[in-house]
């Protein structure tokens, strides 16, 4: 009974955190600056300035060199995320924790698409989900099963 508790609570922790780490690197990857005219055709009737063009051009920039820093970083964390679930237990924990990060990728394509959250009322039906959904729970098993089975 306590490893199957403590399967679970691994599950919950390798969930949150496995699916805001790709959350992060996804995002930051197709982060893209948007355009000075954009930005200040957004309110046509206030025309700005030149200076004001010039601000938000160098914030833009600042943004760029920023996100690719962060994204960087990210994928150094995800990285070490993963190696050391492998190094501190098993290969089955680092199998479980890049599948719960993949389970999560479609909902975030269309949270990036759409700029909303996925919520149960608006998730889309289909086979894709379906199977996503299954793919989810299943790496419970393989968590139980590298937690309390596997012996190295």
């Amino acid at each position: 009974m306590f490893c199957i508790l403590k399967a679970i609570f691994a599950w919950v922790i390798m969930l949150v955190v496995g699916t805001n780490l790709i959350g992060l690197v996804v995002r930051g990857l197709l982060w893209t600056a948007r355009n000075v005219d954009e930005l200040c055709n957004e309110e046509p009737e206030i025309g700005p300035t030149d200076r004001v063009r010039e601000v938000l051009a160098r914030e833009s920039r600042r943004m760029t060199v920023v996100n690719k820093i962060l994204t960087s970083l990210d994928i150094v964390l995800a990285a070490g995320y993963l190696y050391a679930l492998f190094y501190f237990w098993n290969v089955g924990l680092a199998a479980a924790g890049v599948i719960l990060m993949a389970s999560r990728l479609p909902s975030l394509m269309r949270e990036i698409r759409t700029g909303r959250k996925v919520t149960r009322g608006d998730m889309p039906r289909g086979a894709a989900y379906v199977a996503v959904i299954l793919v989810l729970w299943g790496t419970l098993l393989l968590i139980w099963y590298s937690l309390c089975k596997w012996t190295p």
